[in-house]
């Protein structure tokens, strides 16, 4: 019986061992099959990044739009689609696919992979806060803050300790490097050099969306003037009109500029609570009388729809008046194509306080608001405030005009 007994228990223990070993060579296979998956997953994907990277290089470089072709590399083959889903738009879509033998089932499984990029051309130039030509001699110093991105095609000029939140690109460099312990600038953004962008100056799709608002209507009487106008805005939506001549006359925006632009051949004031979206193109000054303010303030409520863009083919300017002595309160998107962005008689007006600017600034020449002592203490003009309005990311004013450089809108892995 101890005998029976005894090959009883040794026949258990061989046939919990061959179990055992079935199990643990089925476990083997799998984890050398997750494996196989697993590195063939990551050369597909491998694969799919560098075509679509060849992708972008032909978008980027040689402006295609309308291509497919394949390529293959890690032993994976991918499929690549360029098109033109819209005006302004490029899509890449990719797809990547390669096999992985599954030792379980004794066969080869497909394993894919895509991803799809959107491209723009056309960016709006209101994305900068801060956006130059010529910096000329101007420092950004301590106390500085800017809080969106700024560029200039010259050189930025930094002393002490001012503070970028936005990224900092400059054709021509910074100085001091921000390489060097000697640059005291914090850079929360990112910098980048050797970048360079031109400010547009084709602004025939604004004057024409203006023509079209127009709809044959007598100059300045609707989106079209040839005399120097003044648009005093009202909170509910209206504007109080004066154009040069012409008895002055309250009218509603939407009105006035149907398609959300006016056009004038001579200089524009403006002052006042604007509610709605407009876009306002002088080909001489534009000038800002007094405080220039939304209805539904963006710094409040961050869904504020209100939006105006000030573009002058010379300069804009904050008037040396009386209403601008005690601080001046801007919330608007400026641009001045061939000029500056700066205070009337900046030199030789009293101390007039705090220029506030909320939006974001396009200019050929940097413009001066005001000079200072030795000590920083002012001596005439404004001290500035300037700060990003966050929605300009997202949102710009009407036909308002853009960067011609590509741009990526959206990735999807």
């Amino acid at each position: 019986m101890v005998g029976k007994g005894a090959l009883l228990v040794v026949f258990g223990f061989i046939m919990a061992f061959a179990i055992f070993q079935v199990k643990m060579s089925s476990n083997v296979l799998a984890t050398s099959d997750n494996f196989s998956s697993n590195y063939m997953e990551t050369l597909i994907h491998e694969t799919a990044l560098t075509a679509m990277n060849l992708a972008v290089n032909k978008v980027w470089n040689t402006s295609v739009n309308n291509d497919t072709f394949s390529f293959r590399a890690n032993h994976c083959s991918a499929r690549v689609e360029i098109s033109k889903p819209g005006l302004d738009t490029v899509k890449v879509k990719v797809k990547a696919w390669g096999n992985a033998y599954d030792k379980i089932h004794q066969q080869f499984m497909t394993r894919a992979d895509s991803i799809s990029a959107y491209f723009s051309y056309n960016m709006p130039i209101s994305e900068y806060f801060w956006f130059t030509n010529n910096e000329g001699t101007v420092y950004w110093i301590t106390g500085d803050t800017i809080w969106g991105p700024l560029h200039t095609n010259s050189k930025i000029l930094t002393s002490g300790s001012p503070v970028f939140y936005g990224k900092v690109t400059a054709f021509k460099g910074i100085d001091p490097s921000p390489l060097k312990k000697s640059n005291k600038a914090k850079f929360y953004g990112g910098w980048e050099v050797g970048i360079k962008n031109t400010i547009p100056t084709d602004m025939t799709y604004l004057k024409d969306a203006a023509n079209t608002g127009n709809a044959g209507a007598p100059k300045n009487e609707k989106c079209i003037y040839d005399k120097n106008v003044t648009f005093d805005f009202q909170a509910d939506g209206s504007v109080i009109r004066t154009v040069q001549g012409s008895p002055t006359d309250t009218v509603k925006i939407k009105d006035i500029a149907p398609t959300g632009a006016i056009y004038s051949s001579k200089d524009v004031r403006v002052k006042g609570v604007f509610n709605g979206a407009l876009t306002i193109y002088s080909e001489d000054d534009v000038y800002i009388d007094d405080d220039l303010v939304y209805a539904d303030n963006p710094l409040t409520n961050p869904n504020s729809n209100d939006i105006l863009g000030l573009v002058a083919k010379d300069d804009i300017w904050v008037t040396d008046n009386y209403a601008n002595r005690h601080d001046c309160n801007i919330q608007a998107c400026v641009m001045a194509m061939n000029g500056s962005f700066g205070a009337e008689n900046y030199a030789s007006r009293p101390v007039s306080g705090v220029l506030s600017m909320t939006g974001s600034i396009v200019q050929n020449d940097r413009g001066p608001v005001g000079t200072f002592y030795g000590s920083g203490t002012i001596a005439s003009g404004f001290s500035k405030r300037y700060r990003f309005d966050p929605r300009l990311s997202s949102l710009s004013p009407p036909n308002y005009p853009f960067l011609k450089s590509l741009h990526l809108v959206a990735w999807w892995e």
